[in-house]
């Protein structure tokens, strides 16, 4: 701190020489103004240079105080003749009241136009909205008062030893404050609370954490000085000691400082915790009042003898620097160690006088009053803060200067261990470092010598000499080039070595090399900062201040009394090693830290010039897979011999730059890549203009790769078309069918070669789907796909159509007749689909379609439609006789199956319906016919019996009705039956034990009758019955044979003498019938009823040989 004079008046009294006392002085708020109260006066001076402007005569007796208002509208002025004055800005009284005594002291509230006045036994408080002051008496004289700044409380001195603190709201005593000394309180002070705060504490445990708050400080003739809070708590345990009567204390610098005057004859600067600091002013008699210059570092004394003077408090900056760690003293008392990079700080609260600091490493020295503090780096705490302990003292006190000749070495026990005397005054000092216990040291000299001085070496070693004296310097990073400022402002580089000239730049200020980049450094000066690379040019940026460091990227500059990093670009260098293709240099720059697209410049550039290591770490800093995967395939490509043209190639194409691409793969012979690199971009018209003079395949090839775009693109006509120009059909045909454009396709079958089968055979079944069928039969015909051509017809049932190819082709029969069953089987129409597997040659489906059905119809009890599956299995079975001869027994099983199932269907019906139009002998010979059958499945005997029963008592047939109920005994009839079984045996009892001769059936080839309950053959000759399928009555048939000695012939006449009958002939069945019953029985179903066939009546004879009678 040094206090500099910027003006003193004496103030006198009227018409004399004879100085007055300055009672008391006040600021304007803008500090533009200065009351002064001396005699019987308010004097107003210029508050900037001590003019004299007014002098305010209206009061009486000599003027104790004056103070202003908050806002600079008012002030006011107290006397002796016990009136206040109220004035105005424009320094006009307007307003005066009385008090009972002699006004003493007063205060403007800071937070609104409250006016505290005190006189010697009471006070009152003025506001502009009250027109009277009304007053409190005290117990004691009151000497001094002071508003909190809040405006919320005010305190009263009095001459007691007490301070009475009370609450501007209501006036009522809060505290009453009892100093124990009992000594009048001379003058208080409210202080505002700290601007910085920090927890942590280093030294004095009588310091609390409150006084960081606003607080309050009373001064006592008992030469002390107390510090409380606003609660009236004392907040030092012990109150400082001042060792003189005091008069006056102020607040300096926004609360950060305390002034205190009096006896001494001296204006004396403290913390704002009681620490002294130095002496402002000494002057020749007792300073009575001191005041600060709002928002300025000036403060005015005035004296018992009329002086009045103002003094400037200069603050020097007192600091340390080492790489990223600075020091710097606050508060004057307080050490703040800020880390620059990560922007974290810790403060130390010494409680002292802080004279020097100096920061290296992990170690920090405070140099104080009478001792040297030595503090260490312990740990950066988890949140990033730093934290320094003490560890070592020197309890000695040092006067250190610079501008001496001798430098001392001490030890942290306080020994000197060496000093060096140079041969002239030391103006700048570098701490270089080095290994422990030999540090070295840089000195420059006024003389413009630079020396190194090791710690652990008794002698100087000169490096160079200048002509003037050096004013800043600094050594590179690998101790190998210096640079220095002279006094002139010159920076001038050296290499330390060959001590040969780098460069010089005029007007510097100071300098400093980077810590980590042996070329690089700046300089400062004329507002400016230079980034200088190497012996290139240097790059200029604005900055007022000093420089003192040069880490990384950033630059610390130290303006007024602050210390500022700036982050400067190296854009500029990096380019500067690029042009000049030094790209380890490049790369070692940009690792102090440049933007992204920094480090894309300096990977393509190294890229470009093949320096693959310095591409792949530049592109690795940025994180850009493509180019890493470039380079990787580069490398490849070069253990493979590859051409330079072609890797430039590659590189250009992923720059984006695609024509200088494509000239370089052109020049290498690499068709194929630029066609891959304008496909894969869409740049079709390019790659048509660069691939003119290409093979026919490239360009086709070109075709087919736009025409994958422009079908990606949501463009299907333009890609249809490319595909067909390039030959590419089927996919051409495809993208049609997709978008279902018949009338493309159309053309582009009339269009295509018949070679391309495939694509037409995909056409053909496109425009079948479509139901285009003729287009199709076309398209397949003129490619001869008969195959394909029956495959739509059966698709799309077009049964005559493809009945009528398979005609001409009958290897596809099966490809027909197959689908074609199926189909009649799923539609209900078995009989067909089972000829249907016949002809397609599937003759086990077709019995397994056959025996489905006559599964199905048993047990639907469909009789007769059983009776007609059985006949047809039969037929199939003596169709397939002449391959398989034991089928034999299959076809006799099945033929009487069918027989018993068409009887039997007259009895079902008989039975089941409720009328029936069969009549009664019919029943009775379907019965007779069942009744020696063998037992057959779904045939139940008890219902053939039952039938044969009741319809022979109705026809007189009593011997057969009793065997009926006979046989029916043997068996477990159903309940429906029972009771009509045991009336009808009760009822047979009184018939008769014969039957109707008319009823009984008479063998036509020995012309006897035979009884009804025979069998069906005659129980004479043995020979069998042919019966009518209607009536089931015996046919006038006899089977004969032809002797020997008559041919065939022959016989044929004979047999052609008879006058022939009438024959009804089923050609696919031998069975007989009477001719009425047939017609009958052709009326009523339109057809046979046992082959369900329409025969055609012939009037001729059909005979058959010997051979083909079974």
């Amino acid at each position: 701190m040094r206090p500099i004079l910027q003006w003193i008046d004496k103030v006198s009294e009227d018409d004399s020489e004879t100085g007055c006392c300055v009672y008391d002085l006040a600021f304007k708020p803008d500090g533009s103004e200065l009351l002064v109260a001396a005699d019987m006066k308010v004097l107003i001076y210029d508050g900037s240079d001590g003019t004299l402007l007014q002098s305010l005569k209206g009061h009486k007796d000599l003027v104790y105080a004056v103070a202003f208002s908050y806002n600079g509208e008012n002030f006011a002025s107290g006397s002796a003749d016990r009136s206040v004055i109220i004035w105005t800005e424009q320094h006009e009284g307007t307003l005066k009241y009385i008090h009972n005594e002699a006004i003493q002291c007063l205060a403007f509230s800071p937070a609104t136009c409250f006016l505290l006045s005190c006189a010697i036994s009471d006070f009152g408080i003025w506001t502009q909205l009250e027109k009277s002051v009304s007053k409190q008496r005290t117990s004691s004289r009151c000497l001094c008062c002071a508003w909190s700044c809040d405006g919320q409380l005010y305190a009263i001195g009095m001459f007691d030893g007490t301070v009475s603190l009370r609450s501007a709201a209501n006036n009522a005593e809060i505290k009453k404050i009892e100093r124990s000394s009992g000594e009048p309180v001379w003058a208080i002070a409210f202080g505002a609370a700290r601007s910085t705060v920090d927890v942590l504490w280093q030294r004095d445990s009588n310091i609390q954490r409150s006084t960081f708050g606003e607080l309050l400080v009373l001064v006592d003739w008992g030469q002390r000085a107390g510090f409380y809070d606003l609660e009236g708590n004392q907040l030092i345990r012990e109150d400082k000691k001042l060792g003189y009567d005091p008069t006056a204390v102020e607040f300096f610098n926004y609360g950060q400082f305390l002034i205190i005057c009096g006896s001494n004859r001296q204006v004396i600067l403290y913390s704002r915790e009681g620490t002294t600091l130095g002496t402002v002013a000494q002057m020749d008699t007792w300073v009575w009042t001191v005041k600060a210059r709002p928002n300025t570092n000036a403060i005015v004394v005035g004296c018992v003898d009329g002086t009045l003077a103002c003094y400037q408090l200069m603050f020097s900056t007192v600091h340390g620097l080492h790489k990223e760690r600075y020091a710097y003293r606050e508060n004057m008392t307080e050490v703040v160690v800020q880390h620059l990079a990560n922007q974290t700080s810790v403060r130390i609260y010494c409680n002292d006088l802080i004279r020097k600091i100096a920061v290296y490493y992990n170690r920090l020295a405070v140099q104080l009053t009478d001792r040297v503090e030595i503090y260490r780096l312990i740990a950066e705490r988890d949140d990033g803060q730093l934290e320094y302990r003490l560890v070592e003292e020197i309890n000695r006190a040092f006067e250190c200067s610079l501008l001496e000749r001798r430098l001392q070495c001490y030890d942290h026990r306080g020994l000197k261990q060496r000093e060096w005397l140079l041969e002239s005054l030391i103006r700048y000092i570098k701490v270089i470092g080095g290994p422990p216990g030999r540090e070295a040291i840089l000195v420059g000299l006024r003389n413009g010598t630079v020396c190194k001085i090791f710690v652990d070496n008794p002698f100087i070693t000169e490096i160079l000499r200048l002509k003037s004296a050096v004013r800043c310097l600094d050594i590179s990073h690998l101790r190998g080039k210096l640079a220095i400022v002279d006094e002139t402002g010159i920076c001038t580089t050296f290499d330390i070595k060959t001590k040969q000239l780098l460069f010089q730049e005029p007007s510097c200020n100071s300098v400093a090399w980077n810590a980590d980049q042996e070329n690089l450094l700046c300089y400062a000066g004329g507002g400016a900062l230079c980034i200088k690379a190497d012996s290139f040019s240097s790059h200029q940026q604005r900055m007022q201040g000093f420089v003192v460091g040069f880490s990384g990227k950033r630059v610390f500059c130290l303006h007024m009394f602050t210390m500022i990093a700036v982050e400067v670009p190296l854009s500029n260098q990096l380019y500067q090693y690029l042009e000049q293709k030094m790209y380890k240099e490049a790369f070692d720059l940009a690792s102090l830290g440049v933007t992204e697209s920094d480090w894309e410049v300096l990977g393509h550039d190294a890229l470009h010039n093949f320096q693959f290591d310095i591409a792949q770490k530049a592109f690795h800093r940025i994180k850009d897979a493509r180019y890493l995967q470039l380079i990787w395939e580069i490398k490849n490509m070069i253990k493979k011999e590859t051409k330079k043209e072609l890797m430039l190639g590659y590189i250009k194409a992923y720059e984006g730059r695609y024509r200088e691409a494509a000239t370089l793969f052109k020049k290498s012979g690499c068709e194929q890549e630029t066609l891959e690199m304008f496909t894969d971009l869409r740049m079709f018209d390019q790659a048509q203009e660069l691939l003119s003079s290409a093979s026919g395949e490239t360009q086709k090839a070109l075709l087919r790769k736009r025409a994958d775009w422009a079908q990606n693109s949501n463009e299907p006509i333009i890609a249809a078309e490319m595909f067909m120009a390039s030959g590419d059909y089927e996919r051409a045909v495809n993208l049609m069918i997709k978008n279902d454009w018949i009338d493309m396709l159309i053309n582009l079958a009339h269009r295509i070669d018949r070679s391309n089968v495939d694509v037409l055979r995909i056409i053909g079944n496109y425009l079948a789907k479509k139901e285009e069928y003729t287009l199709a039969s076309q398209l397949f015909q003129s490619i001869n796909d008969i195959h394909a051509l029956i495959n739509m017809y059966v698709d799309a049932e077009l049964w005559n159509d493809a009945f009528l190819v398979a005609s001409k082709f009958q290897k596809y029969n099966e490809e027909v007749y197959l689908p074609y069953a199926r189909w009649l089987a799923e539609n209900d129409r078995f009989d067909e689909a089972q000829k249907a597997y016949h002809m397609a040659g599937h003759d086990m489906e077709a019995l397994q379609v056959l025996e489905q059905l006559v599964g199905n119809a048993i047990r639907e009890n469909r009789f007769i439609d059983a009776g007609y599956y059985n006949w047809m299995l039969s037929m199939q079975y003596l169709e397939r006789y002449s391959e398989n001869p034991e089928l034999n027994e299959k076809f006799l099983d099945y033929s009487n199956r069918a027989n018993c199932y068409y009887a039997f269907d007259i009895i079902h019906k008989y039975l089941a319906e409720p009328f029936t139009s069969c009549p009664a002998d019919a029943l009775i010979n379907a019965a007779r016919y069942l009744a020696f059958q063998k037992e057959i499945y779904k045939i139940s005997r008890v219902n053939i019996l039952y039938t044969l029963m009741k319809q022979s008592q109705a026809l007189g047939a009593y011997k057969l009705a009793r065997y009926a109920l006979e046989q029916l005994s043997y068996l477990k009839t159903p309940r429906r039956f029972e009771k009509l079984i045991e009336t009808d045996a009760l009822i047979i009892r009184s018939k008769p034990f014969t039957d109707a001769e008319e009823l009984l059936p008479m063998c036509y080839r020995c012309g006897i009758s035979n009884p009804l309950v025979g069998t069906n053959e005659c129980i004479h000759c043995k020979t069998p019955f042919i019966l009518s399928f209607v009536s089931f009555e015996v046919l006038p048939l006899v089977e004969f044979f032809i002797s020997d000695d008559i041919n065939l012939k022959e016989a044929r006449q004979l047999i052609s003498v008879e006058p022939p009958l009438g024959q009804n002939k089923n050609p696919l069945q031998e069975q007989m019938f009477h001719a009425d019953d047939f017609e009958m029985a052709y009326l009523k179903t339109g057809a046979c009823p046992f082959c369900h066939v329409v025969p055609h009546k012939r009037t001729n004879y059909n005979f058959i040989d010997d051979n083909n009678v079974e």
